[in-house]
């Protein structure tokens, strides 16, 4: 398929993965209707001046009867819908208002998918931590066993996505990332972000975990290389999950011990070891999307330079 003067329609569009998937669809010469909750001033959509070149609507996407409107409207060919309550302490301070969006929020987005006859394909974003607590890699067959609030809303999204196409034969695929970072990151309580502030201003990090804590490090430009892999090969792969994994599997110390050695600075940390809900070991197995012919193609040693001087320049 060309992307070229296509519908698509991209949920949580404003937020950070979004904003670099809106972008890279724009680029490819796409259609784009963004809609998102909140569209910050400080974001990365808003610093490309990404909201010049779309359609924006600032909906809750738990409103089914304005999300039906829209998908009528716009009748979109393509749906990426990558809306959620991202971070897991407000998933652990909130849980109503994160199932309400992770949850329900997806079932109006399949909804209305499911009621618009132009949809070609939907691509539902889940998470590695849709799996749960494990001690060795994830593959797409391993069962999906979260036990927290942002776990469990994450399996869910996952679940009732692929509910749509074995009910109902929605053209659904599911994406399931490790940690992404890159650009844009605003969530100054993500690992890679903090490495970068304590660079920029000579901070101490204090880490919420006890450092041992392992996590799959990919760089968002390879997630929406992934995320247009699947695009183009929607019609052959409905029905079915992508885990996207990297080379950087690191403990939280392994990770800051490496961006000393990337940077050539110092990284001063502090383990307080107060973290909540948080998996021990977490990594994906990778290689069934590999197959479809994505590569990552970055890692921390070709990227992490370039995101401090991002980073300097925002704070």
């Amino acid at each position: 398929m060309t992307i070229k003067k296509t519908k698509i329609l991209v949920t949580g569009g404003t937020g950070f993965i979004g904003s670099h998937l809106v972008e890279a669809l724009v680029l490819q010469g796409a259609k784009v209707v963004v809609v998102d909750i909140v569209c910050k001033k400080s974001s990365y959509f808003v610093r490309q001046k990404l909201q010049k070149k779309v359609t924006l609507k600032l909906v809750d996407i738990s409103q089914k009867e304005k999300i039906n409107k829209l998908f009528q409207s716009f009748k979109p060919e393509y749906v990426f819908h990558l809306a959620a309550e991202a971070i897991v302490n407000n998933s652990y301070n909130d849980p109503f208002k994160t199932f309400q969006t992770n949850i329900m929020g997806t079932v109006s987005i399949l909804e209305a998918a499911k009621a618009t006859k132009s949809i070609k394909g939907v691509i539902v974003a889940s998470s590695d931590k849709a799996y749960g607590k494990t001690t060795k890699a994830y593959t797409e067959e391993s069962p999906l066993h979260g036990d927290h609030p942002y776990d469990v809303s994450k399996s869910c999204t996952d679940l009732i996505a692929q509910t749509y196409y074995k009910t109902y034969k929605l053209p659904v695929v599911v994406t399931r990332f490790g940690n992404v970072y890159g650009e844009g990151d605003l969530n100054m309580n993500r690992i890679i972000p903090e490495i970068c502030e304590a660079v920029v201003k000579n901070k101490t990090i204090h880490l919420r975990s006890n450092g041992k804590y392992v996590r799959d490090y990919i760089y968002v430009k390879d997630v929406v290389a992934g995320y247009l892999t699947l695009l183009k090969k929607i019609s052959h792969i409905k029905g079915e999950a992508f885990n996207f994994s990297s080379n950087d599997t690191l403990s939280v110390v392994e990770l800051i011990k490496l961006s000393e050695k990337i940077l050539k600075k110092p990284i001063k940390y502090k383990i307080i070891n107060n973290a909540k809900n948080e998996i021990p070991y977490q990594h994906l197995n990778d290689a069934k999307v590999r197959k479809l012919g994505w590569r990552r193609v970055n890692n921390l040693k070709t990227t992490l330079a370039g995101i401090v001087h991002w980073y300097d320049r925002i704070l």
